[in-house]
């Protein structure tokens, strides 16, 4: 076998699973409007790519046909390959939107990493659906001795806001009426945002609906944010828009 016959061998099943991974990516872990990656996602995506051509590369460089460590060669290429890839995968799925949360006016898309999930008792909360997050609510401590409490933790104490922690938790199903009290309409981002007129008004048409039959609410990502699109009606998330949500 060639050098160059050999290097194609290595890189057609690199590039299938480089499509694969990017298949997941796109469509399970990070579906639209969630594909706004942190920093580190950013350097473990360029790392899956890298390795994944690199291999070939690599294979192409130390090939020669009467070298007696070749194989030796080839076997330390593909494993050095295969755990690059797999840290840089493990890296972006532990990092995938997991929960989204709504806290007194906007959605936290948190991670499994931005939250302690040990502290968390209702099994509902880590039933993930297949692509995107689980949709949650949070909401602030009705007395006043808890509402203290959880001021002077987040003030003073250094731990974690509303939104990361469990026990504030609810199932969205029940709170979409409560969230739609702060939601805003549709057309006051599209009135906005004149410059995403066409991509709000396909939007509306993808759903077979009148644009004032939906709603939005600012919802927050590690590394950028979206509108969170609601059914006026029952304020169950639609839907999701890729643009600056915050109008004023």
């Amino acid at each position: 076998m060639g050098r160059s016959r050999l290097a194609l061998t290595h890189l057609l099943p690199s590039l299938l699973v480089l499509t694969i991974i990017g298949s997941l990516i796109l469509f399970t872990w990070y579906p639209y409007p969630f594909l706004q990656f942190r920093h580190s996602d950013k350097f473990s995506l360029a790392l899956i790519l890298s390795a994944g051509l690199l291999g070939p590369a690599l294979t192409w460089l130390v090939y020669k046909a009467d070298k007696r460590a070749l194989a030796f060669d080839l076997v330390i290429i593909i494993l050095v390959q295969l755990l690059a890839v797999g840290w840089g995968v493990r890296a972006v799925y532990l990092n995938r939107p997991y929960f989204m949360v709504f806290a007194l006016d906007r959605f936290d898309v948190l991670s499994v990493r931005d939250v302690d999930t040990s502290s968390i008792t209702n099994p509902e909360f880590l039933d993930k659906p297949f692509a995107g997050p689980i949709l949650l609510h949070a909401e602030m401590p009705k007395d006043e001795k808890g509402l203290q409490k959880l001021l002077r933790e987040v003030m003073f104490e250094g731990k974690p806001d509303l939104q990361y922690r469990p026990e504030f938790w609810s199932p969205y199903r029940g709170k979409q009426q409560l969230v739609l009290e702060t939601a805003r309409p549709l057309t006051a981002l599209r009135d906005a945002r004149p410059e995403s007129t066409e991509k709000i008004d396909k939007l509306a048409r993808k759903h077979g609906v009148d644009i004032t039959l939906l709603q939005f609410v600012p919802a927050m990502l590690a590394n950028g944010q979206f509108a969170a699109i609601l059914d006026a009606r029952s304020g169950a998330v639609v839907d999701g828009l890729a643009i600056d949500p915050w109008i004023y």
